[in-house]
């Protein structure tokens, strides 16, 4: 229970509860994230862990700390997409967050839009949404979005990218993993928090969201 300044219990106000993620760098707002400078020929991507190469994320080549950027494939912290709050608003190819909005066969391929506009709801996929319709329906979206991502969209990504070296589109020394890192610790299995999306902010106000619900770290679906 909290207590007012005199050291009273308030009935009613329940005691914060230490932030977790001290350990992880801070989300990156879309304006600065931004500016980093990442791998020009990699695409981009919705959220934590659907990274296809090293240092594409919000961080960028020089990582977090400005000298450890993500080391592999799927590794990566967060979306290198412009943020979006809702249904096909992206604005680019694999920027479907999925949510709350969409058809059932939308919402059972987060992150794996073909196109503009196409895909559903926002970015980036915070951890406490799951899908309304299709096969999904009541699980976890950044779940399933990580799943496609190993199943559909790395695969195709990394075939890409390996035809860009052998035609001498991409440096020969360009590192393309056989395989996918894990997703970093403190995210493993759940994907990015809403908490950790906002920066532990009390009132949420860059971050409204609730389970079934299009809204996202980008801001309100309304």
């Amino acid at each position: 229970m909290s207590k007012d300044k005199a050291g009273t219990p308030v009935p009613g106000i329940g005691s914060r509860k230490l932030y977790p993620y001290k350990k992880a760098p801070k989300f990156l707002t879309s304006d600065k994230a931004a500016t980093v400078a990442r791998p020009s020929y990699l695409p981009l991507h919705a959220c934590m862990g659907l990274n296809s190469c090293a240092g594409s994320d919000r961080y960028g080549l020089k990582g977090p700390n400005g000298n450890d950027p993500n080391a592999c494939a799927g590794q990566g912290y967060c979306s290198t997409t412009a943020d979006h709050t809702c249904h096909v608003t992206n604005n680019c190819a694999n920027q479907g967050g999925c949510g709350l909005y969409g058809t059932g066969e939308e919402m059972n391929n987060p992150g794996n839009n073909d196109c503009r506009s196409q895909g559903s709801c926002a970015t980036p996929i915070n951890a406490e949404r799951f899908s309304t319709n299709g096969p999904n329906r009541g699980k976890s979206v950044w779940m399933r979005a990580r799943e496609v991502f190993e199943t559909e969209v790395w695969p195709t990504e990394r075939e890409k990218i390996n035809n860009a070296i052998s035609t001498g589109k991409l440096p020969a020394e360009t590192n393309v993993p056989k395989s996918l890192g894990p997703v970093p610790t403190l995210f493993a299995g759940t994907g990015p928090t809403y908490l950790w999306i906002s920066d532990d902010n009390d009132d949420r106000g860059a971050m409204t969201s609730c389970g079934a619900s299009g809204l996202s770290g980008a801001g309100g679906c309304g």
